[in-house]
């Protein structure tokens, strides 16, 4: 059998920090012009349950994101979009990428919220508390659809998940936290299921304790991101597509600044420089050697 171009397709899925919430990007960093190089899923043509085709557009930094409507944000994906296309640009023999955004803000993944996977389908498009959309099937949706949707193109797709979510399972009752690595579980299985491989999946680990503790000194988050960053640690040890992403080691860290150089005054979303710097990090580990 001929074998296809290669694509890589990359996957962020998750909550607020998978949006780029709060980090709005300057007008001359937006990309209006589609990309010739990455691509996306406009969702105009792809926020549905619909039994129909992916279509896929030249990437801009507005519309792509499939869960809610926050544009021209600092995200990984539209930071990652514009430095890929930069390495391109300048001969660095990097293949076509192919990018899928799915995020809402503050929606985690136990039974209250759009990630859960027990879910039934609901789709009301719009912005951070207008959206309700069931985050999970809609992803099976487009992870189901990849293979044949780039076949079409000539090319055989290599993939990569990134999930940048947990931090809402900090206000979870302990009780509810008991299930939820079985929730990641079904998840993860899922996830593979529908992508018919062992796709990689980065967890990013939210460094609450760190950066983010003197806001809630007592109040009895800490132990539970440090519960849920647990989970993450061994999902990663138990599976070996499943590893664990550490944004501590971004060269903004500064012990001295509030939130430690990492986070906007709300101690939860990342500061745009730390969204370049983990793009550059993807990018770097697609690059050919």
């Amino acid at each position: 059998m001929r074998r296809g171009k290669k694509a890589q397709v990359f996957l962020l899925f998750g909550q607020s920090n998978a949006v780029g919430h709060a980090v709005p990007m300057a007008a001359e960093d937006r990309i209006v012009r589609p990309l010739e190089n990455v691509f996306g899923l406009d969702r105009a043509e792809n926020q549905t349950f619909a039994d129909r085709p992916l279509v896929w557009s030249g990437y801009r930094s507005a519309g792509m994101n499939l869960g809610e409507t926050q544009d021209d944000t600092y995200s990984v994906a539209n930071c990652l979009a514009r430095q890929w296309q930069d390495a391109v640009d300048a001969g660095c023999g990097l293949p076509d990428l192919y990018i899928v955004q799915i995020a809402v803000g503050a929606e985690g993944v136990t039974e209250r919220f759009m990630w859960y996977p027990e879910r039934p389908p609901r789709l009301v498009p719009g912005p951070l508390g207008t959206a309700d959309v069931s985050l999970y099937p809609l992803a099976i949706r487009v992870l189901s659809r990849l293979d044949e949707s780039l076949a079409v193109r000539g090319l055989e797709p290599e993939l990569l998940l990134h999930w940048r979510g947990g931090e809402q399972e900090m206000e979870a009752d302990r009780e509810t936290l008991s299930r939820l690595k079985g929730i990641y579980e079904r998840m993860l299985d899922g996830f593979r299921r529908a992508a018919g491989r062992r796709l990689p999946v980065v967890l990013h680990r939210f460094p609450y304790a760190e950066c983010c503790m003197a806001r809630d000194p007592s109040g009895g988050k800490l132990e539970k991101m440090e519960f849920i960053n647990g989970v993450f640690a061994e999902l990663a040890a138990e599976r070996d597509n499943v590893s664990v992403f550490d944004p501590l080691s971004a060269p903004c860290l500064d012990p001295g600044a509030p939130g430690r150089g990492m986070f906007l005054e709300d101690l939860i979303h990342y500061r745009p420089e730390v969204n370049r710097w983990v793009a550059s990090e993807i990018l770097a580990g697609c690059q050919p050697v």
